[in-house]
């Protein structure tokens, strides 16, 4: 199992326990006399059943607290995910922080910073370098490059699925659309793995049809569900930073609620932004905005009081379309902020651009980033030989000193984080080896990984299970006229393209 990275120290905040009682209470009374509206016949009924105030012409649902803090209890603290090899087996929850694959919609050029659809081959470069990264701890493939080339629509996310566990032998997720996620849950059943369904909730108070479909599959299988709640605001919720904790928090609590009813005691995670409208552009500032990383901790902090794990995505992408110091702050310090406050999960290797580029030198550099959080996370080690008494004494001052000392040579690398592709040389060896900034050696680096690394293969039988899920769902497809004659010609030339 991975250890991931162990918070050693009391989780940062920025909200009183008298705040937090407002916040929850808020979200309590919301639930109640609003309600949200849930536009799924089988869920209104389950809803009604347990004592809810269910219309269901207006397909509202108000859930009264006593019901919603009952489900909050329900909820377990921790759960584990089995990946296709138990040495990536995660345990989420508690003081643990894990880093996760981020998302970008397209490949991105890096002569040109133009974007376009992503190839098969490009899809499978991308996993195994996430295979390869010590500090992404979970590769799931369907979430980046959704827009492929030749691939139709319908598939797109059946297809990374597959990739990623061809490519890569640690945990996975799933997201949902057309019943794909039927496909999935029942390949990852046969292979022995734990899915985890992604599920995206609406701003405001909205659950549509199709995520709760999705929510009944994936907690009906056992298999955990990680409700997204999003709420951009003064737009899809109020631009208070306060206002939109209680509206957030509130349809996090009714996923929570619905889940449970699904299954009682099924894993959750919530994965959690907020984050505001650029009035001036009438963009969603989802990347780099301080008020994201204020209202990270705040919602980190009610998760805590709820004891759910929490998943976070602030520093997940950045507002710039390049790979330049704006990406790099942008994304580094969201992500500081993430694990400081207590996440247990974060989106991060990858993606930027508003999820709209995803890079596997970006992926690359941000590991080191990673690295970086984590040893911060672990903090300080202090014991008898840590303090090194008796070698201070020792030593004494100068001409002392520590360098040819076995303590040092025991202790540097345990103490010392040393990333992969920084420029750490000194200026004359800098010039002399070519002048190369980070991004040049994470490109030598990703070169370096794709010609020498190789990922745990599926057994004939696994490759069979992902074979049948594939055929399974082109079929259905087809029968269900998602995937034209046409589409269907260009599908099967471009996955002949893999070189």
């Amino acid at each position: 199992m991975l250890k991931g990275f162990r918070r050693k120290y009391k989780p940062l905040e920025v909200l009183s326990e008298e705040e937090l009682e407002a916040i929850h209470r808020g979200a309590l009374d919301v639930l109640e006399t609003t309600g949200v509206r849930v536009e799924h016949d089988r869920a209104l009924k389950l809803f009604a059943d347990h004592g809810c105030n269910v219309d269901f012409e207006e397909k509202r649902v108000r859930i009264p607290p006593w019901l919603a803090e009952e489900s909050l209890r329900k909820c377990p603290s921790h759960f584990k995910m089995k990946a296709r090899d138990p040495k990536y087996d995660l345990m989420v929850g508690g003081d643990t922080f894990y880093f996760l694959h981020g998302m970008g919609m397209r490949y991105v050029d890096l002569d040109t910073w133009e974007t376009r659809p992503a190839t098969v081959k490009e899809h499978r470069d991308a996993m195994i370098i996430a295979d390869s990264l010590e500090n992404l701890h979970m590769a799931g493939g369907y979430e980046f490059y959704m827009d492929r080339v030749g691939i139709p629509p319908c598939m797109v996310m059946l297809e990374n699925f597959a990739s990623g566990v061809r490519y890569s032998a640690k945990a996975e997720h799933m997201g949902y659309e057309k019943d794909c996620e039927k496909f999935a849950i029942k390949a990852a059943k046969e292979l022995g793995i734990t899915l985890m369904g992604e599920l995206g909730t609406a701003a405001p108070l909205t659950f549509y049809n199709g995520v709760v479909e999705a929510m009944f599959s994936f907690a009906e299988a056992g298999f955990p569900c990680r409700p997204v709640v999003y709420v951009i605001m003064g737009a899809e919720g109020p631009v208070t930073l306060s206002g939109s904790l209680v509206l957030s928090n509130a349809q996090m609590i009714a996923s929570v609620v619905l889940v449970q009813l699904m299954k009682p005691g099924v894993g959750m995670v919530i994965e959690h932004g907020i984050s505001p409208m650029d009035m001036q552009r009438g963009t969603n500032q989802i990347g780099g905005a301080v008020e994201h990383a204020l209202t990270t901790v705040g919602f980190n902090q009610l998760l805590h009081r709820y004891q759910i794990p929490s998943m976070t995505c602030a520093g997940y992408t950045s507002t710039s379309k390049k790979i330049d110091y704006q990406c790099g702050y942008e994304k580094a310090m969201g992500t500081l902020i993430s694990a400081l406050s207590g996440a247990n999960l974060h989106i991060f290797q990858g993606g930027s651009g508003f999820e709209l580029i995803y890079h596997h030198v970006l992926s690359i550099l941000d590991d080191d980033i990673a690295g970086w959080v984590g040893r911060f996370l672990e903090g300080v080690e202090v014991n008898h030989e840590t303090l090194a008494i008796d070698l201070i004494k020792e030593v004494g001052p100068i001409p002392g000193n520590y360098l040819n000392r076995e303590h040092t040579r025991k202790w540097w690398k345990k103490e010392q984080f040393m990333p992969k592709v920084a420029d750490k040389e000194v200026y004359p060896v800098w010039i002399k080896t070519g002048k190369k900034d980070a991004l040049a050696l994470a490109k030598e680096r990703m070169e370096e990984i794709l010609a020498t690394h190789k990922p745990e293969p599926l057994t004939p039988a696994q490759e069979q299970t992902v074979e049948n899920m594939l055929k399974e769902a082109r079929e259905y497809y087809r029968k269900e006229d998602l995937i034209s004659d046409e589409e269907w010609t260009v599908y099967m030339k471009a996955l002949e393209e893999t070189d």
